[in-house]
């Protein structure tokens, strides 16, 4: 059997039981009379897996209102207003990032011996 929530119409506990799937009422430990409420499994996520990586950088002490709004509430919606608030476009299917040429060894020699030169590492 599947296990469902529940809402008691009397004492509004919500809870979880395991039920025949056509069963749409339950008792309650009150004794009261429970309905079964609409929702989806613990794996399902109606929005992407990567909002929440988004706003662990975005920050937090804005108060800008696209800000706080996407904060609050991180749906797909929000994430459009949070980078047309940032002034960000999102990259189109297709678009990718331009691809620098290789500078070579001896470039990249050169650049380490500047850095430790302005570092005093030399």
């Amino acid at each position: 059997m599947p296990l469902y929530d529940f809402a008691c119409r009397v004492c509004d506990r919500e809870f979880e039981a395991m039920a025949p799937m056509d069963r749409t009422e339950n008792i309650c430990t009150c004794g009261g009379s429970a309905k079964r409420l609409l929702s989806v499994g613990r794996g399902y996520r109606a929005d992407a897996d990567w909002l929440p990586s988004v706003t662990a950088v975005a920050d937090k002490t804005s108060p800008a209102p696209h800000v706080r709004a996407f904060l609050a509430e991180p749906s797909r919606a929000n994430y459009r207003r949070f980078l047309r608030g940032e002034g960000i476009r999102p990259q189109e299917p297709g678009e990718e990032r331009a691809r620098r040429p290789d500078p070579g060894p001896a470039v990249a020699r050169e650049v380490l011996e500047r850095h430790k030169a302005r570092r005093g590492l030399v």
